[in-house]
C-alpha cells in the first residue's frame, strides 16, 4: 500500500513550476504501479500548447474553468469540474484557462517526476528501468543487458586473459593465497580488535544476529580502520578491479562478516545488485565484490557458495520494500530474496560451487552473481572481509524503490 499527502511533495523536486502551470507529482515511475499521477494547476489567463507523443494522458478536472482545443480538429471542449478527457491518440492540443484550472493527470508510461515540456510540447520518455524488481506480483527472470567485463584489453599484470575470460563466463574468480602470511596476520589482528570493540558498541554499523546479540557484521571498515583503508587501496587488488570494470573505481561498501564456530548463521541466497539497485539506486551492473578470507575456508564451516553463470540473469523479486528495511535485512533478509522456482532453475542450469582455500585467498565476484552461505556448525571460525567496488561511471541515483537512500555506511554516495 502507498499512502501520501500532498504536503509530502510540496517543496520537493517533485513540485514542478512552469510559466503556465504548477504540478505536484504524487505517483511516479519509481513507485512501480505502472502509471504516474499529478495534481496540476493550470494558471488563469494562460494558453498551454501540448503534444504528448510519448505518453497517453488522462485528465480529470476538479475545479476552475477552461477549454480544450484539439489542434487538428479545430474543435473546442469545455473543461469544468467533473470533465474527463483522455489523449489516447497523442493529440496535439491547447488548454485555455479562464480561471485557475486544477486537474488530476494520469500518465502512461509513468513519468519520473521532474519532466517539463520540450519545444514540441512533449515530455521526454526517459530511460526505462533496465532491471525492475519488487514491483510485480510474480517473480521474473530477466536477461542481463550489461557487460560483465568492461575492458578485455589486458592492462595489468595480476591476472591474464584466461582468468579474465573465466570471470566473464562464471561471474567469479578465485585466487589462492593472494595475500601473504604477514599481510593476513595484520588483517587478522585488526579483525580481532574490531570484534572485541564491537561486542559492546551500539553503533549502527555493528549488525547483530537476528536471535542474539552476537556480532554478525561490521560495516564501513575501510572508513573507520586504517588497516582496512589500506587494504581497500591495495595496488594488485584494485588493478584487477579496474581491469574488469573498465574505469576508475570507489568503495561502494565494506564490511566484515563473522562466522564463529558452532553459532555463525547463514546468509540466504541473493544477488547483491538486486538490493543495491532497488534500495540504493545503483543504475547498472558495473560493480563487483572481493571477499578476502581471514580464516581458512573449508566446505564445512559455512563458506560462500555461488551459482556459476547466474550473473547472466536478473531475478526480479516480489514484495514492496518496507521503509527502513535495511535495519532488519542486514540481520535477516526477507525482501529481495529469490523465489524457489527461480533458484531451482538457476541451479539446474549451472550448479553450485563453493570456492574454498587458505586464509589470504580472495574471491572476486560480479554484483549480480547469486550467492549465499550456510550456517557454521563446525568448531572452526570463518571470517571474511568484503570490499565492494563500483565504477565511478555508475554512481548511485535515487533508489528505484522510491524510498530514502540507505545510510552511507551501507552504500557510499560520494
Amino acid at each position: 500500500m502507498i499512502v501520501k499527502h500532498v504536503h509530502d511533495v510540496i517543496g520537493t523536486e517533485y513540485e514542478v513550476e512552469a510559466a503556465t502551470w504548477s504540478s505536484r507529482r504524487m505517483l511516479l515511475r519509481k513507485d512501480g504501479v505502472g502509471f504516474s499521477l499529478h495534481d496540476t494547476t493550470m494558471k488563469a489567463g494562460t494558453v498551454t500548447e501540448m503534444w504528448y507523443k510519448n505518453h497517453i494522458e488522462a485528465v480529470y478536472c476538479i475545479s476552475g474553468a477552461g477549454e480544450l482545443e484539439v489542434v487538428e480538429e479545430n474543435k473546442k471542449h469545455p473543461v469544468v469540474p467533473g470533465t474527463l478527457y483522455v489523449l489516447n491518440g497523442h493529440e496535439k492540443h491547447r488548454l485555455i484557462c479562464h480561471e485557475d484550472l486544477r486537474v488530476i493527470c494520469v500518465f502512461n508510461p509513468p513519468c519520473t517526476g521532474t519532466e517539463v515540456h520540450d519545444e514540441s510540447g512533449a515530455y521526454p520518455l526517459g530511460e526505462p528501468d533496465a532491471y525492475p524488481s519488487r514491483v510485480e506480483h510474480q517473480p521474473q527472470i530477466l536477461e542481463r543487458v550489461d557487460p560483465v567485463v568492461y575492458n578485455r584489453s589486458i592492462q595489468q599484470d595480476v591476472i591474464d586473459e584466461a582468468q579474465l575470460h573465466s570471470y566473464e563466463q562464471d561471474g567469479y574468480l578465485f585466487m589462492e593465497q593472494f595475500f601473504s602470511e604477514e599481510e593476513v596476520a595484520e588483517l587478522r589482528a585488526e579483525l580481532k580488535h574490531i570484534w572485541e570493540v564491537s561486542a559492546t558498541e551500539g553503533r549502527p554499523e555493528v549488525i547483530r544476529e537476528p536471535d542474539s546479540e552476537e556480532v554478525r557484521s561490521v560495516f564501513a571498515v575501510h572508513r573507520d580502520s586504517e588497516v582496512f583503508k589500506k587494504l581497500s587501496m591495495h595496488e594488485r587488488l584494485t588493478a584487477i578491479v579496474r581491469q574488469i570494470l573498465g574505469s576508475e573505481v570507489y568503495v561502494h561498501q565494506s564490511r566484515i562478516n563473522f562466522k564463529p564456530g558452532f553459532t555463525g548463521k547463514e546468509f540466504y541466497w541473493h544477488s547483491d545488485f538486486e538490493t543495491w539497485h532497488v534500495e540504493d539506486g545503483m543504475p547498472r551492473m558495473r560493480a563487483l565484490s572481493c571477499s578476502i578470507a581471514l580464516e581458512d575456508n573449508y566446505f564445512f564451516n559455512g563458506p560462500l557458495m555461488v551459482i556459476p553463470g547466474s550473473h547472466r540473469h536478473f531475478i526480479a523479486c516480489v514484495g514492496r520494500t518496507p521503509d527502513q528495511h535495511y535495519k532488519e535485512s542486514l540481520r535477516k533478509q526477507q525482501y529481495g530474496v529469490p523465489d524457489h522456482a527461480s533458484m531451482s532453475w538457476l541451479v539446474e542450469k549451472y550448479g553450485i560451487a563453493a570456492p574454498t582455500g587458505k586464509a589470504g585467498s580472495i574471491l572476486l565476484f560480479d554484483c549480480n552473481l547469486m550467492h549465499g552461505s550456510s550456517s557454521n556448525i563446525s568448531p572452526l571460525p570463518r571470517s571474511n572481509v568484503f570490499m565492494v567496488y563500483n565504477s565511478i561511471d555508475n554512481k548511485l541515483v535515487e533508489p528505484f524503490s522510491g524510498q530514502r537512500p540507505r545510510p552511507g555506511y551501507i552504500a557510499a554516495r560520494e
